[in-house]
């Protein structure tokens, strides 16, 4: 997981060198610094694609820069913001009166001057927060109502060359300013939800990093979205626009599908504009329910490396570059019934790792869902095993949905159509045998191909889908001698016609 998490983090790195603080990603179908895409079609449908849970999610502790504590007016040097919030509070940010470093201010040049945060308290002052920066100006305050179910006061101020933080405050049960979050940038106060309270949420590096805080039964919590996210998914994704465009909906986000394809790399890609949906319980990703084309997963060659899940971009490849090969995820559980067969040790397997598949298909059809098709010999002659396994999660993991148990040879024609359509059939042998499925690979039919004349001998050698016809090609014999046959069907492999 660490390895697939730096990984994730370059692309990201990648993608925010592409695409500068501040600036939007093009639109699908544009040009823009991720360079050219392919169009996809408006989809007016969503549908939920991933879900993260946040119950593992800790209640957020605020940071505290020091214990609030009475001061005399004298303690006060230039004043840098002054304001009276509604109710005649007065709130003030100052140097230092000599205006030099503090005695134990950090080494950092821009961080070497003291201020301090207080309100009056008639003579004198409280002082709730300190910091240091060399920042001369920046500094405000503004009065906030209902936000994350509370009002108070909102305390700006400049902690980097783009950032104006923003700390929010609340007075407690005896008058003293306590805070109730901070946050690193611009802020966007919104019901993000839905939930008729104000959320926070803002952005660090031009996106790569956003952070909502908000109540689940009256806590407080934080989550960073995009981390998350990346975790989660292991295709680069960057929130699509300026936070100001997140309803309660969702955030935009734009997601570069075809697996591990980086931003800046030559050629078209394509972006699946999605959002995300934030719950008090979950992260949700929410992707186009209409068929993403094929070309967002063309160019994406996978595999077993040492029985982990591994892919290669074959599309673009620099000259005299090798192609390399990037580990996805773990490796792939070994079937279920091994752990009852004593043969090549199958029996003590506990993954994939140190077998060789005599056969592997491997395929994504759409941003998080994919097949495979993995054989080893039984042991006996051409006899083989077959497994079906699936993803959900980008090619990171895989679980076994089933054995072809009648399909007693190695496949020799394959085709996934989309999350629940398949088609397998098996090389050379009687009655020519084409596996169907249309619930995802958890179950399995042959087909009735008894339509064929003498189907004896026959293989299939190409499977193919055009609108809403399926096609399976067959041939028999060798040579001049080769007989070629078709078996159409437009109901998913229900029932069968030919020519």
């Amino acid at each position: 997981m660490r390895r697939l998490w730096c990984m994730i983090c370059c692309c990201l790195l990648l993608a925010g060198c592409a695409a500068p603080a501040g600036e939007d990603l093009p639109p699908l179908g544009a040009s823009g610094p991720v360079g050219d895409t392919v169009p996809v079609e408006e989809a007016a449908e969503y549908a939920a694609a991933l879900t993260i849970p946040l119950a593992e999610l800790e209640p957020y502790a605020p940071p505290v820069s020091m214990e609030p504590d009475a001061a005399g007016v004298e303690t006060m040097g230039e004043i840098l913001c002054d304001e009276t919030l509604p109710g005649g509070t007065r709130v003030v940010c100052y140097w230092r009166p000599d205006h030099t470093a503090a005695p134990d201010a950090p080494g950092d040049q821009d961080a070497r001057y003291e201020k301090h945060w207080a309100i009056h308290q008639g003579d004198k002052l409280l002082r709730f927060a300190a910091e240091y920066s060399g920042y001369e100006g920046g500094y405000g305050v503004r009065p906030f109502a209902n936000v994350l179910g509370r009002s108070g006061f909102c305390i700006e101020a400049p902690r980097g060359a783009a950032y104006t933080a923003c700390d929010y405050y609340v007075f407690d049960e005896t008058g003293v300013p306590r805070l109730l979050m901070d946050c690193s940038n611009g802020v966007l106060e919104r019901d993000v939800n839905g939930d008729g309270v104000t959320e926070l949420v803002w952005n660090y590096h031009g996106g790569q990093f956003v952070t909502c805080a908000f109540l689940r039964g009256g806590t407080v919590y934080q989550v960073e979205m995009m981390s998350l996210l990346a975790e989660a998914l292991p295709f680069p994704g960057l929130p699509a626009g300026d936070l100001a465009g997140w309803e309660a909906d969702g955030l935009p986000v734009n997601i570069l599908a075809g697996g591990w394809a980086v931003i800046d790399e030559p050629g078209p890609k394509t972006w699946i504009e999605g959002y995300l949906h934030l719950t008090e319980d979950a992260l949700e990703l929410y992707v186009p329910t209409e068929q993403i084309p094929l070309e967002a997963w063309a160019g994406k060659r996978y595999t077993l490396i040492n029985g982990a899940p591994a892919c290669q971009d074959i599309v673009y490849p620099e000259p005299e570059v090798p192609l390399a090969w990037t580990v996805l995820g773990p490796a792939v559980p070994a079937p279920r019934e091994w752990v009852e067969q004593d043969l090549a040790g199958r029996n003590t397997a506990e993954t994939w790792a140190g077998v060789e598949p005599s056969y592997l298909v491997m395929k994504m059809v759409s941003v998080l869902e994919g097949w495979m098709v993995v054989s080893v010999s039984h042991g006996v002659g051409a006899n083989a095993d077959n497994y079906v396994y699936r993803t959900r999660d980008g090619g990171h993991t895989w679980r076994e949905a089933a054995k072809l148990e009648e399909a007693g040879r190695y496949p020799c024609a394959v085709e996934f159509f989309d999350d629940l359509h398949a088609v397998v059939g098996i090389e050379l042998y009687d009655g020519a045998p084409v596996f169907v499925t249309r619930d995802g690979g958890e179950s399995w039919e042959q087909a009735d191909l008894s339509l064929l004349n003498a189907p004896d001998g026959l293989q299939a050698y190409r499977i193919s889908r055009s609108g809403d016809w399926i096609s399976v090609e067959f041939s028999r014999g060798a040579g001049d001698e080769t007989e070629y046959f078709q078996a159409f069907s437009r109901d998913w492999g229900k029932t069968w016609t030919h020519e």
